[in-house]
């Protein structure tokens, strides 16, 4: 069994739940999530827009899956079997990977910070135009995986 961890001081297990198939989801670790200073954000955003119901099951859903999975490779298999198989889940899963590398949700933005922090700046290896420069004379310096 993959293990849930406690996160921060969030009393709600269902957070612990959260950001644990977020970590799944995303590629992301939880540290690096945590680091975007969004998790409580997101998580108290997606539970008052969607229906209460539906994001606990999702989230059992989820708990259920890392209680059956013992290995890496189990996990991705169980993902794929128990929430992208089924259109509901994988329609949450994908709002839920939206709004990490995003920072949208249904097209919108969260809030400031979710444009500023969204994970795809990162994979990128890019900073949000606007927002979050990258410093005075970083034009002198190559880019990642530069060949030239």
């Amino acid at each position: 069994m993959i293990v849930i961890n406690k996160i921060l001081n969030v009393d709600d297990y269902y957070f612990d739940v959260f950001m644990s198939i977020s970590e799944a989801l995303t590629g992301f670790s939880m540290n690096e999530l945590q680091a975007t200073g969004l998790a409580e954000t997101y998580y108290t955003y997606i539970l008052h827009n969607l229906q209460g119901a539906t994001f606990v099951e999702f989230l059992t859903v989820s708990k259920n899956v890392f209680e059956n999975s013992f290995t890496a490779s189990q996990l991705k298999e169980t993902i794929s079997s128990e929430i992208m198989a089924d259109p509901g889940l994988r329609d949450i899963a994908n709002k839920l990977i939206t709004i990490w590398y995003l920072g949208t949700w249904e097209g919108a933005y969260v809030n400031d910070l979710s444009y500023k922090e969204g994970l795809v700046w990162n994979v990128i290896h890019a900073h949000p135009p606007g927002a979050k420069q990258p410093g005075y004379k970083s034009w002198g310096i190559k880019p990642v995986n530069s060949n030239s």
